[in-house]
């Protein structure tokens, strides 16, 4: 249950907060230029390629947000593990992995969230997708009395 509070506030937060982030609620202002196509705290596989076309960052105070598209060769099982080793080091927490034909995998840490995906592509291809944004985790109440 809180799995899926935590993919919809992600997924669904620009309908709520269209050009502002859970943490910037001040007045609203010009949409700024992000200064990097990157986040910081998100290690990359070897060979992977940024897609600026798709990608889109937005950065207010110290809030920085968005989606990041990345595509090159590799194998998903060594994409998949290459994330689930690495991500620890930069202290996010792997709170949920879904792998069938895509891998989706889900971490967090203090006061953030990030879900990775990764697709098939033509050939050996792949397409790997990094969402990052700000989360505030609520414990909701047993549902029972």
């Amino acid at each position: 249950m809180v799995i899926v509070l935590l993919l919809v506030g992600v997924y669904g937060c620009k309908d709520f907060f269209p050009y502002r982030t859970v943490r910037d609620r001040g007045p609203e202002a010009k949409q700024p230029i992000a200064t990097s196509y990157r986040f910081e705290d998100i290690p990359l596989p070897p060979g992977m390629a940024l897609n600026q076309k798709e990608s889109f960052i937005y950065e207010a105070r110290a809030t920085k947000t968005g989606v990041l598209i990345y595509e090159g060769r590799g194998e998903m099982e060594k994409l998949s593990s290459f994330f689930k080793q690495q991500m620890p080091k930069y202290q996010w927490k792997l709170v949920s992995n879904f792998e069938v034909h895509n891998v989706m995998l889900t971490f967090i840490k203090e006061g953030w969230i990030s879900i990775i995906t990764i697709l098939p592509q033509e050939g050996e291809m792949k397409r790997i997708e990094i969402r990052v944004g700000p989360i505030e985790i609520k414990i909701l109440p047993s549902s029972k009395e």
